[in-house]
């Protein structure tokens, strides 16, 4: 028996835009127990480093009866290490893992890349025949205990389908990375002065944006799966003033901050730091804009898309509404591009299948897509861990129509339909069986039997076999 998700959202949590993506799998009876599986995908949740959100699914039916399931909790960074460090000192564990008895089913520090599958097994009893799931969601932030309570409603896919249909998929064996080149990026809004380039370590909030920067470097000078080739620090300028004065302005502030570290990680050769120049951040200021309040917004986004010389550019926006908006975002959003960015680029060595699957969880950026496709072939083919090591090398691999894909299948397998059109819009290259494959088991779930039989003729035509299964899949829709 299959009992569908009617879920609805409970939220404590103010000014947040992003929520967590909820896939909702199964929820069948299986002898005198309940089974219940979805995945909780963290890409689009937004949650303050200080902050921690419970999720609580609920059993309940129209009777009002209700069976309260563990809790899913995700921390912030600060949030997460400020406990793990109380966790230490007490002996008390912050979480108490999978039991069913116990009120909590995993405790995850924030990650956007993170796809957690939850998955549990109640007793089943009559009442739960027609019932829904309620999520509760309920945010805790450190600096104030008090939760502000709004009430929204998440609309979530139907399983019925996927729990009959079994979508087959061949998965295409990635090429293999000699070199694994790989960069990582620390952003240091240090304070300048307009015009300047000292950097002053006791002025404001300097030292502790630079720290970001060393630990960044040390983290990655120190791990020994990686090898740092070069670090290269980038400097920009907000856009007052000329063109090519803030061009040479930007170099001078990454050359201050490349002597600045040069000289305090003498461990480091001095050839391997590197000076970039940016010049004017007008990329950055766009990003800025885009959640502020200003007049003339609209025509300062046309000025900077539509008008290719800067001095101009910035006279334009000068002039607009008698130069009001220039000085608001002149006070408020420039400092914040008076900056230098520092990136550090490493090659990360080759790994068994061993090492990958175990790397996987904290390092898969340090994987090649191959490594990636081996150790998810470890897993049975279609289970949750082998569909969610593939959706993780497509999201570290976005421009490869193998890892898209893959990823795309993988997705598909999983139920999630949504999330298998996102890597399929990636492919560049439409014309593989695949594609068309992966296209027509799409278009099943969108219940768009034309397009479908075209894809699946197309791919069934070119001898994919696991079309042909497809296909027959398709004309039982079709015959109801």
């Amino acid at each position: 028996m299959l009992l569908y998700f009617v879920l609805g959202c409970f939220v404590c949590r103010a000014q947040l835009p992003g929520q967590i993506h909820v896939i909702p799998k199964s929820l069948t009876q299986n002898g005198d127990m309940l089974e219940v599986e979805m995945l909780f995908d963290m890409s689009r949740l937004r949650i303050g480093s200080n902050e921690s959100i419970t999720y609580t699914p609920i059993i309940t039916s129209s009777a009002d009866n209700q069976h309260v399931l563990p809790q899913l909790i995700i921390k912030g960074g600060n949030r997460y290490k400020a406990d793990r460090r109380a966790e230490a000192l007490s002996g008390r564990s912050m979480s108490q893992g999978v039991s069913r008895n116990s009120p909590i089913y995993a405790v995850e520090k924030f990650n956007r890349k993170k796809i957690v599958t939850y998955r549990v097994a109640v007793e089943y009893s009559n009442w739960m025949r027609g019932a829904m799931i309620n999520l509760r969601e309920e945010t805790c932030g450190c600096d104030n205990m008090q939760s502000m309570m709004t009430q929204r409603t998440i609309h979530f896919e139907e399983v019925s389908q996927s729990a009959e249909f079994q979508p087959r998929f061949s998965y295409l064996v990635p090429e293999q990375e000699f070199e694994k080149n790989r960069f990582d990026i620390g952003n240091a809004y240090l304070e300048f002065s307009q015009g300047g380039s000292t950097i002053n370590p006791n002025f404001r909030n300097n030292q502790r944006e630079l720290d970001k920067i060393n630990q960044l470097i040390s983290m990655l000078t120190s791990d020994r799966d990686v090898v740092v080739t070069s670090i290269e620090m980038r400097g920009y300028a907000s856009p007052e003033g000329s063109a090519q004065s803030n061009y040479d302005l930007s170099s001078q502030r990454a050359k201050a901050m490349r002597d600045y570290f040069v000289r305090r990680l003498t461990h480091i050769p001095s050839s391997s730091f590197l000076i970039g120049v940016g010049g004017e951040d007008w990329e950055g200021l766009k990003s800025l804009l885009t959640d502020y309040s200003v007049g003339y917004k609209n025509e300062i986004f046309n000025i900077i898309n539509t008008v290719r010389d800067l001095d101009v550019r910035e006279q334009r926006i000068r002039q607009l509404g008698n130069g009001e908006p220039y000085r608001q975002i002149f006070r408020d959003l420039y400092p914040k591009l008076r900056r230098v960015d520092c990136q550090i680029n490493y090659t990360a060595r080759n790994f068994t299948v061993d090492e990958g699957k175990e790397r996987m969880q904290q390092k898969a950026k340090l994987l090649s897509q191959n490594e990636m496709y081996q150790v998810a072939h470890t897993y049975p083919a279609g289970s949750s861990e082998f569909n969610r090591t593939l959706i993780t090398a497509g999201q570290h691999f976005p421009d490869n129509d193998i890892a898209n894909l893959n990823a795309a299948a993988a997705a598909l397998t999983d139920g999630n339909p949504t999330l298998a059109d996102e890597y399929l819009r990636k492919v560049k290259n439409t014309n593989s069986l695949e594609y068309a494959n992966c296209m027509g088991v799409l278009n099943i779930y969108k219940g768009n039997y034309a397009a479908a039989e075209e894809f699946l003729r197309k791919a069934q035509d070119g001898g994919l076999a696991e079309a042909t299964y497809n296909m027959r899949e398709l004309q039982k829709r079709q015959n109801r």
